[in-house]
């Protein structure tokens, strides 16, 4: 059992993140936890794990509470944590060694090692990445490689922080499905989600906000609670790729009768890709890529996780090179990229640092950065009285991904290609985003983003691209693409 019994804890400098939280978690059941992005969420994982120390309570894991180092190595040896972010958790330069690394800490026999490496690699559809270096992989394989490595493990108790915000549709059922059995194995899944339909699936639901405990209870109470249940900022996702009902046709974007430009503001032809070129890790990540981004159009970018997605994009935002094929861009730079994990692009001390930062290497007037830094940080809703001096590596990841945004917008750019905008997102921040981007398109930006998430792109997207083994099985427009991509026809098919 973990019992909690008034836990506080706060960052150096920076109000409570949790106070006086008490609760108990039996063993062998699964509890998911909500809450909007900056409620605790992660703060709460890393205390269950042992990887922070209460400011102040008491948190027991089978009676360990973390005071000296045999407790502490008990705690750690009972808990699994996935974090939300796999490249934080990368030891190894194979697979296969990241799943044994650990195994090989709790000092579990080899052979007994090599047949949970064996299972997991099939279990996590990993085989074919057995003798790859981790960091090659794409973000969805990445979180299916850290969600095997902590699973081989067997630990009591398994966090995961969000587990599918970087997963394909398949891959999410896979890994639901992975915690189901691990329960009904006897493990404890804390399952952090921002989908109210994965909070459905657990025995229990707790609900964080302003510090504490919003609501807790079992999902068909605490997720029916009507305006409680809205007052701690938790809503239905409308967002989700798991939806069973994509929305009304007639109010799609990409049925409105919007003229374009006929010349692309950004042309791939033939384009291909080839991580590792001329040596024995040589992987063909793209092949001949053929798309064209019209001035003031959005296209969604879909498929399975390793397809080749966000190196289409960078390539089409010029952060990597292409290795045969040739990209068109009509004039001067005109792009601005955000990455699938924000914190891979932020730095400096403050907010301000980081924002002006692309706006003063473009040439804009310093008299002008403190505007465009206000505007850019109320775009993603963030009020900069509030987050102007904050470190940005004091937010939460939710906000960390707005704060990527509000980045890219004070470049003021013609063009925005965007890795996953929503994921992580709670559903304000999603709102925030997505209204955002609608109104971006309808000023005349044009728009590239890729996302896992079907009603994002309906909304979104006037044309849309699926991605299949490096190679665009289908592109048209988002109507025409929905009803004949074999990939999302055989996705429909199963979640139905």
């Amino acid at each position: 059992m973990i019992s909690v019994a008034d836990l506080s804890y706060a960052y150096p400098g920076r109000s409570p993140v949790l106070r006086n939280v008490s609760f108990s978690i039996p063993s062998g059941v699964h509890i998911a936890i909500m809450g909007s992005n900056g409620s605790g969420k992660t703060t709460l994982a890393l205390l269950l794990k042992g990887l922070l120390q209460p400011s102040s309570g008491i948190i027991e894991v089978d009676g360990f509470t973390c005071k000296d180092d045999i407790s502490h190595f008990e705690v750690m040896k009972r808990v699994g944590l996935v974090f939300q972010n796999p490249d934080n958790t990368i030891v190894s330069t194979t697979v296969e060694r990241e799943l044994a690394f650990g195994m090989e800490n709790l000092g579990i026999s080899t052979d007994e090692m090599k047949s949970r490496i064996d299972f997991a690699l099939v279990r996590f559809d990993l085989e074919r990445y057995r003798q790859t270096n981790p960091a090659n992989l794409s973000g969805g394989e990445k979180q299916r490689c850290a969600l095997a490595a902590v699973m081989v493990m067997h630990p009591s108790y398994l966090i995961l922080d969000e587990p599918t915000s970087l997963l394909d549709p398949g891959g999410k059922q896979n890994i639901l499905r992975s915690i189901r059995e691990s329960v009904e194995q006897g493990a404890t899944a804390i399952h952090i989600t921002q989908f109210v339909e994965e909070a459905r699936m657990a025995d229990r639901v707790i609900i964080l906000k302003d510090s504490g405990i919003c609501l807790d209870g079992v999902p068909g109470e605490v997720l029916v609670s009507g305006n409680q249940f809205r007052s701690c900022d938790v809503h239905a996702n409308i967002a989700s790729c798991m939806s069973e009902n994509l929305p009304d046709q007639n109010v799609l974007i990409h049925q409105n009768s919007k003229v374009f430009s006929s010349k692309p503001l950004v042309k791939l032809t033939d384009v291909g890709h080839i991580y590792n070129l001329n040596t024995p890790f040589k992987k063909q990540a793209l092949s001949g890529i053929s798309i064209s981004f019209l001035s003031g159009s959005s296209t969604a970018l879909l498929g399975p996780s390793g397809s080749g997605k966000t190196t289409l994009l960078e390539i089409a935002a010029g952060i990597t090179a292409f290795t045969s094929g040739t990209v068109d861009i009509e004039g001067k730079p005109l792009k601005a990229m955000a990455f699938q994990f924000p914190e891979d692009q932020i730095f400096g001390e403050t907010l301000d640092d980081y924002i002006c930062f692309g706006p003063r290497n473009i040439g804009i007037d310093e008299k002008d950065l403190a505007d465009i830094v206000s505007h850019a940080l109320m775009e993603v809703g963030l009020d900069p009285e509030t987050y102007h001096f904050r470190d940005p590596f004091s937010l939460s990841g939710g906000e960390q991904r707005r704060i990527a945004l509000a980045g890219v917008l004070a470049m003021q750019p013609d063009m925005l290609i965007l890795d996953e905008p929503i994921a992580g997102l709670d559903r304000f921040g999603m709102e925030i985003v997505i209204g955002f981007l609608e109104n971006y398109i309808k000023m005349g930006g044009t728009l590239f983003f890729s996302t896992h998430d079907f009603e994002v792109a309906h909304r979104l997207a006037h044309f849309t691209a699926v991605l299949c083994d490096g190679r665009l099985e289908t592109y048209g427009s988002t109507h025409e693409v929905f009803n004949k991509s074999p990939w999302i026809q055989s996705l429909l098919e199963n979640l139905t």
